[in-house]
């Protein structure tokens, strides 16, 4: 019997959050111009007071989770990816992954018993959008296809057109 339970897990476990698709809501910052999907369980803590983006909290898991749109100094994106991984080195942060591009970026890092993973886009203008995901390393690997998600959603409104 156990083997029947575990095979229906299996078969069906990964299609089951999908129904929870619908629990996915949008986030939109009109003052630089991005969308993301904030996840399931994920409630607003605070609104920035300059209107940059927002911090979240999923009281189930603990995790939380920050969106927040920059203007980088003289609009480097680059620059400001590579000098957001310096601070979190300087936090004491262990950088596991990073990988900057023109157009985007992507790191990640530990700390304890603590993991985060950021993903960031360039913008219009110069400027870029954020989010940071920071939670248990117990949970890594429910948070897999989370990270990919909200990453393939975290993309500039449509009116915007960020330099190729």
């Amino acid at each position: 019997m156990r083997r029947v339970i575990f095979a229906f897990v299996l078969l069906f476990g990964p299609g089951l959050p999908a129904g929870a698709q619908d629990d996915w809501h949008p986030y939109s910052n009109p003052r630089f111009g991005y969308t993301v999907e904030i996840p399931p369980g994920f409630e607003m803590h605070q609104q920035a007071d300059n209107n940059d983006g927002a911090s979240f909290h999923a009281d189930d898991n603990g995790a939380t989770l920050i969106v927040f749109g920059t203007h980088p100094p003289a609009g480097d994106f680059e620059t400001d990816v590579t000098d957001r991984i310096g601070y979190e080195k300087d936090d004491d942060w262990r950088i596991l992954y990073s990988r900057v591009t023109p157009a985007w970026a992507s790191f990640s890092g530990a700390r304890g018993r603590e993991v985060f993973y950021t993903r960031a886009i360039a913008l219009c203008d110069g400027s870029a959008a954020y989010f940071r995901l920071q939670y248990r390393k117990s949970k890594l690997t429910s948070f897999d296809g989370v990270i990919s998600r909200m990453a393939a959603a975290l993309r500039p409104s449509d009116d915007c057109r960020p330099p190729e």
